[in-house]
């Protein structure tokens, strides 16, 4: 039996026991759990075996390599380039590396089984004893981090950033040390991080991605573009790269939408060809570009792909309302609905299109159901004011929007003073519906119609405003 085909047939007697254990008898549970046990005793034999196979193999390199006084190349951690230790050292520090190889090869081996806390101990031996093996101390770091003990792994990438033979050490140093700082959430740091890496090795990857991913982060929408195309220009196929991309460009879109975006060719016209998740993001940006038909383009594809998604006949049905109205997109939507009954967003876009469809009644029930499903749920409470406001009863739709206000959210917030705004308008009362316009956060602009509203009352205050006014207003 080969190698590969006998490593299969473990993974189908442990998918067997996975499958079997939920309706299993106390008695069944017993014998699958000495199975289990037995599969461990192999797991553990295997682990012993190979690192005293690559114990002897490392050995046996080094015994040729002193007969034929070559050097071999270390090998490398998974998704990492560590630079080679062994090529043009003193004889010194060559013989400490032959004298301390095997500590090192087991603790590789450790490592790549995914055995940290065992890769830990011997990578802190070996530094013990051989305190300047760069490769060894950035093994060390890496399963420090992955055992979790995050502040002494940023500890040696510092010193490895600091102390680094190579610009492939300090790069990677850097790089570690950014990816940790983006997991605590300081998106500053960590993007200072990734641009040290990149000063040093300037075709890092993995740096020049996540530089991208923390500009998005920190807001900065013409950096993460900029910076997501200059990685797409070197790695085009890369699915994550195009999805960060097109999330960068609906930001920039936001800001202004009079932003000139070119999309790469590859992104420009949807496809089959386009997995999913990357139609979806394609779709979005058209929708932030108001081009609905493209968008309903994207989404009638990924409800080929994937027909049992409802977020794909979600965004079909809206889409399709925008353009052509309730009728075929009530039934796209209750698909949606059918296919995720618990998701409250899908039944609001209900509730929503079958109000202005003029059927108050049946709107006003389903965001009343919403909210008792949750009560916070904010959009339906929009519902319910929007409802309110066209019955006539503005009383009861101001108390329910100025409940907004008192919420922490600022998204939340920026919907309350947009529904007081509305309200005013349709009292009439311009400056006070300019004023709740203008304390709408500028990061949390609910609506596409708030520049509309904004030039309506600045008109009827006989302050008409310019075009570039309304820019900072516009999402």
């Amino acid at each position: 039996m080969q190698l590969e085909e006998w490593f299969d047939s473990l993974h189908k007697k442990l998918d067997a026991i996975e499958q079997e254990w939920p309706n299993a008898t106390r008695n069944e549970k017993l014998t699958l759990a000495n199975q289990l046990f037995q599969l461990r005793g192999i797991s553990d034999k295997l682990v012993d075996s190979w690192l005293q196979f690559e114990e002897k193999l490392s050995g046996l390199i080094t015994t040729i390599k002193h007969q034929e006084n070559a050097s071999p190349t270390a090998s490398q951690p998974d998704g990492h380039e560590f630079p080679p230790t062994t090529n043009g050292l003193p004889a010194e520090e060559d013989f400490q590396l032959d004298t301390y190889s095997h500590m090192f090869r087991k603790g590789e081996g450790y490592y790549h089984l995914r055995l940290f806390q065992d890769a830990k101990q011997c990578f802190s031996d070996l530094l013990q004893e051989s305190p300047d093996w760069e490769e060894g101390r950035l093994y060390y770091a890496y399963s420090l981090f992955f055992c979790g003990e995050t502040e002494a792994a940023l500890r040696e990438f510092r010193l490895l950033s600091r102390s680094g033979s190579s610009p492939k050490t300090i790069a990677i140093s850097y790089n570690a040390i950014g990816c940790m700082l983006a997991e605590e959430g300081q998106w500053l740091e960590a993007s200072q991080a990734f641009r040290s890496a990149l000063a040093e090795k300037s075709d890092h990857r993995e740096a020049l991605f996540n530089l991208a991913l923390c500009y998005l982060q920190e807001g900065e929408a013409q950096e993460s573009y900029a910076t997501a195309e200059r990685y797409l220009q070197l790695y085009p196929a890369d699915r994550e790269a195009q999805i960060l991309l097109l999330q960068a460009a609906r930001k920039l879109r936001q800001l202004n939408r009079r932003a000139e975006i070119i999309l790469p060719e590859g992104l420009m016209v949807p496809s089959k060809e386009h997995d999913p998740q990357t139609l979806r993001e394609i779709a979005l940006f058209l929708e932030s570009s108001g081009e609905y038909h493209r968008a309903q383009f994207c989404y009638q594809l990924i409800t080929e792909q994937q027909p049992r998604e409802g977020w794909g006949w979600h965004g079909l049905a809206w889409t399709t309302w925008l353009i052509s109205g309730t009728r075929r997109a009530l039934q796209q939507m209750k698909k949606a609905i059918a296919l995720a009954p618990d998701n409250l967003d899908f039944l609001f876009s209900y509730g929503w299109m079958v109000l202005f469809d003029g059927d108050r009644e049946r709107a006003a029930k389903t965001f009343d159901f919403i909210l008792q499903k949750n009560p916070r749920h904010y959009l339906a409470r929009c519902g319910v004011v929007t409802v309110l406001a066209i019955n006539g009863d503005l009383a009861s739709a101001k108390q329910i929007a100025r409940g907004f206000l008192e919420d922490a959210d600022p998204y939340v917030q920026s919907l309350g003073y947009f529904q007081l705004g509305k309200l005013s308008v349709l009292e009439e009362k311009w400056e006070q519906a300019d004023q709740y316009f203008r304390k709408i956060h500028p990061d949390h602009r609910p609506s596409q119609e708030l520049p509309v509203y904004l030039q309506l009352c600045a008109q009827k205050m006989g302050k008409p405003m310019e075009a570039e006014q309304l820019i900072p207003y516009t999402v």
